[in-house]
């Protein structure tokens, strides 16, 4: 078995957060070690280099060949550029390989990333050339505490902000950990079915193992 179909198994059986894990643990996924690019000063006069793809690994390797001196020609199977980094705008035309055709019918100012939807923030390297080559940035909020959250079975259906449940549901656990600070106390407010859901509540929002033990692994990396 390759590394690419034990990582594809890990994905199919226990998720994408699995998965990632074990690609962090295969050193795949590990932090970016870049710090300035590689220096390639001293091209051998007349020197040549063939690139074969013009992804982001590619058009890299050329502009950085092509800074030290070398010929470099770039051959691409695609009629576009970037590879997996494909971003569709409107009036965009795609063929596919049976020969159909897709138009992209976006209003002006719209577009949708067809590839990677964002670059984290320990992709160094490419928020570098980003920066060098003036690429313009913009936020990407996996997080929006003025969003809506709505349940037919709570609060009488009625929608409530994501920063109130967040605040509420922080709030009274701190107030029953409180409580359950003096001995018995938290025997006196809930009740046996609340102390378990209690109990289940904080095994997901504190990341817990199967003991109650905050302890380094899977869950709690998911949250650093």
């Amino acid at each position: 078995m390759t590394r690419r179909e034990l990582l594809t198994l890990i994905g199919r059986v226990a998720g994408s957060a699995a998965m990632y894990q074990a690609m962090t643990s295969l050193a795949f996924a590990a932090d970016s070690a870049f710090t300035q690019p590689i220096d390639l000063r001293g091209a051998p006069k007349g020197a040549s280099v063939l690139i074969l793809g013009a992804g982001l690994a590619g058009l890299i390797a050329a502009y950085e060949l092509r800074k030290a001196g070398y010929q470099v020609q770039v051959l691409e199977y695609q009629n576009r550029a970037g590879g997996r980094n494909w971003t569709l705008y409107g009036g965009d035309t795609y063929t596919e390989l049976g020969g159909f055709t897709q138009r992209v019918g976006f209003d002006p100012g719209l577009y949708f990333n067809a590839g990677p939807w964002r670059i984290p923030y320990h992709h160094r390297g490419i928020l570098h050339y980003a920066k060098t080559l003036g690429v313009a940035m913009e936020p990407f909020v996996e997080v929006n505490y003025a969003a809506y959250l709505h349940s037919t079975r709570a609060f009488g259906g009625r929608p409530q902000r994501f920063r109130v449940i967040k605040a509420d549901y922080e709030g009274y656990l701190a107030e029953l950990l409180a409580k359950a600070v003096h001995q018995n106390s938290l025997d006196q407010v809930v009740s046996t079915e609340d102390r378990e859901i209690l109990l289940e509540s904080l095994r997901s929002w504190g990341a817990l193992d199967q003991e109650f033990r905050y302890q380094k692994g899977r869950s709690s990396s998911r949250r650093r």
